[in-house]
């Protein structure tokens, strides 16, 4: 790496601004220390929503915390509302605006314990059961397998994959869950009930929808949106298309955050 573009890159660490998208375009693909850049750029620091009112950060946090029944170091804002510009591979510099959603990390072991339980004994009650398949594909079976193999839905198998590989970075999406579930519901209430502070946020911020991750805990955390990173400069470095697409982008359940009057 050139002398002065290494002087670039650590000016941009140095700054106490979020880098434009191009800046953090050029960091991403020029380091591999992508740990350091999740936590430095998506975890920590005021959020682009909350520039012009960092104290109101904090006590959108404190209210978040209050409502999971957690400290208010164990949540922050990640994605466009942080950035200004979308960090996800399948949509790298795409501007915050009223049409984006404000994603926060929760971090909270018990509720991604319980959470991810409920989830799991949700997805145990999709078809075909192990009985209807154990004959297509144990050879040591007693009986033939008689008639077609079962099929598996296509939505059902997209939501047991998303499951298993949020689970195996520890985090728990509640949307994954069904929508007359009741512990969804109540995570989506709980982390709407705070869009007060977005309203009084001046100037005002208007977003589509407010949605939360619960994560094991912030390693997890950091591990998860390092990976996220890892992925986006395969995708800008070798303009490959991006393995995971976000299953939260699919969610169609609309909470407002704000309403223009």
């Amino acid at each position: 790496m050139k002398p002065e573009k290494s002087e670039k890159l650590l000016a941009l660490f140095k700054g106490d601004k979020i880098p434009p998208a191009d800046d953090f375009k050029e960091l991403v693909v020029s380091l591999d220390n992508h740990q350091l850049l999740a936590k430095v750029f998506l975890l920590e620091g005021t959020p682009f929503v909350f520039k012009n009112s960092p104290m109101k950060y904090t006590v959108f946090r404190e209210q978040v915390g209050d409502q999971f029944g957690i400290g208010s170091q164990d949540v922050c804002i990640v994605g466009s509302a942080k950035l200004g510009f979308s960090p996800s591979p399948t949509k790298y510099g795409q501007p915050f605006a009223e049409t984006s959603d404000v994603d926060v990390v929760v971090v909270s072991f018990e509720l991604f314990d319980r959470g991810s339980r409920e989830l799991f004994a949700y997805l145990n009650s999709f078809g075909p059961q192990i009985h209807e398949v154990r004959a297509f594909v144990d050879s040591n079976a007693r009986e033939k397998p008689k008639g077609t193999p079962p099929v598996v839905d296509l939505r059902q198998w997209k939501t047991v994959k998303d499951a298993v590989r949020n689970y195996t970075y520890q985090n728990l999406n509640p949307a994954l869950l069904p929508s007359e579930h009741p512990l969804r519901r109540d995570i989506f209430e709980k982390i709407s009930s705070t869009s007060g502070i977005f309203c009084a946020l001046e100037p005002q911020v208007f977003v589509s929808k407010i949605r939360a991750r619960i994560f094991r805990n912030w390693k997890a955390a950091e591990d998860y949106y390092t990976n996220t990173l890892r992925e986006l400069k395969r995708v800008l470095k070798d303009a490959a298309p991006a393995e995971h697409e976000d299953e939260d982008d699919l969610e169609e359940e609309k909470t407002p955050v704000a309403v223009k009057k």
